[in-house]
């Protein structure tokens, strides 16, 4: 009831203000107030932030007007988890070939179960959980279920089946040689699961200014900022003046208003990928794809010769390419060209593939086109009109869970890119008929 939730509230809030003293103890400037020759700190932590109409946690608000390129946060590099700091925590478990991704995953572990021990517990505290974040691969199967026909049920299964992987190898070696620092009871999978899931949805690239080079880091405080897929904002990872000590820095992307959510951007991703990974979609993401496969037809007459063309650039006779709202590559239509090459085109050889060949061939082409995008579409449960209608509805919509409706959400942004293409395919068909007729 009530009562419960604002007990959840204040425990929240308590994990909040026990953070922001840690990282005050620790350095990092936070006073709203400007001081001696610098201007106040321009961000403050809110607990429920909305995107898109959809809850999505913790955040950092303008609590002014920003400038462009103004430093929003600095954190001391002290602070940082690297794989340099897991070295330097867990000794010989982490060796120089471990990846960053498992060397940080058993940093945190380890830092968890110490409790209030650890020098990061305020900052693990307010961490979220395998449930709170709801990447796809940590859904139940009647949740995958509504991915059906979607590219995203495969490369959750396939990172599902990573993830086990990669945790068998670990107790096999890591685990096993070194159960001193890395007990079995703390690193169980789902520890494990936690620690990658932590790192996959708010691990930052710190660009190292002097090295030239990024790493993998959690960055306390800073990763609190949600995701916009349009925002540039990056990590700089430089030396303080006159110091040997280093710091995170952020700097603002664009001009913010006061009460502005200050966003970062997890790089150009799919629907597909943030699901995957973050655990939400974003309507209308203009980076969203589905992938497309195209594969020479075996009853080809010119298949053996087409399939030793390909070989020779080095590529296999089926191959995937990226659909998008608006757009298609031209590597798709060049390898439909070699598809529908007919005999009478002439050897492959003397063909550029860049041009149409003739007008039977790019006819062929947009047909093929259109035929592969109905095939992907027929893969899927319900139709785009279905998932617009359920979406329409709003108070049948909110009744479904927030995975059902990202799930939605996903599927049928994906079925109105394969839409798109077929209604460009058949513009495109519709203008060879009309050149025929003047033929």
């Amino acid at each position: 009831g009530a009562a419960s939730l604002t007990d959840e509230a204040k425990a929240a809030r308590a994990r909040e203000e026990a953070l922001v003293s840690w990282l005050q103890d620790n350095d990092v400037y936070m006073s709203p107030q400007s001081g001696w020759g610098r201007a106040g700190h321009p961000l403050r932590v809110e607990s429920d932030t909305s995107d898109d109409f959809e809850p999505s946690g913790r955040g950092l608000i303008a609590r002014r007007s920003i400038i462009q390129n103004e430093r929003l946060l600095e954190v001391p590099g002290r602070l940082v988890m690297t794989k340099a700091r897991a070295q330097e925590v867990l000794g010989a478990a982490v060796p120089e070939e471990m990846g960053e991704y498992i060397a940080l995953a058993l940093l945190l572990v380890h830092e968890r179960a110490k409790g209030s021990a650890s020098m990061w517990a305020p900052y693990i505290g307010v961490l979220p959980s395998i449930e709170d974040v709801g990447p796809s691969y940590a859904w139940a199967e009647a949740e995958l279920a509504l991915l059906k026909g979607s590219g995203a049920l495969d490369s959750t299964r396939s990172f599902q089946a990573k993830l086990h992987a990669e945790y068998a190898a670990l107790r096999e070696t890591t685990l096993a040689r070194h159960a001193d620092v890395l007990p079995a009871d703390v690193v169980t999978y789902d520890a494990f699961v936690w620690g990658m899931t932590m790192l996959l949805s708010r691990g930052v690239d710190l660009k190292d200014e002097d090295a030239g080079t990024g790493q993998l880091g959690l960055v306390p405080y800073a990763d609190l900022l949600n995701h916009s897929p349009y925002s540039s904002s990056n990590f700089m990872y430089t030396a303080i003046p006159f110091s040997k000590q280093r710091e995170v820095v952020l700097y603002a992307d664009r001009p913010y208003a006061a009460n502005d959510q200050v966003l970062i951007s997890y790089g150009q991703k799919s629907n597909a990928e943030l699901l995957l990974l973050y655990g939400f979609v974003v309507d209308r993401n203009r980076f969203d794809e589905v992938e497309l496969r195209v594969a020479l037809a075996e009853d080809d007459e010119r298949y053996g010769e087409k399939a030793a063309f390909l070989a020779s650039v080095g590529l296999t006779a089926a191959q995937a390419f990226p659909l998008l709202i608006d757009r298609y590559s031209n590597e798709l239509v060049q390898f439909l060209r070699l598809c529908c090459a007919s005999p009478s085109e002439g050897p492959l050889s003397t063909l550029s593939f860049t041009e149409p060949l003739s007008l039977a061939n790019e006819r062929a082409v947009f047909e093929a086109l259109r035929a592969g995008c109905q095939l992907a579409l027929e893969k899927y449960p319900e139709t785009e009109e279905e998932d617009a209608k359920l979406m329409g509805n709003a108070a049948m919509f909110a009744t479904l869970s927030r995975r059902q409706r990202m799930a939605v959400k996903l599927r049928r942004n994906e079925k109105r890119i394969l839409l798109r293409t077929i209604r460009v395919c058949e513009q495109e068909l519709a203008e060879f008929d009309v050149s025929e007729a003047r033929l």
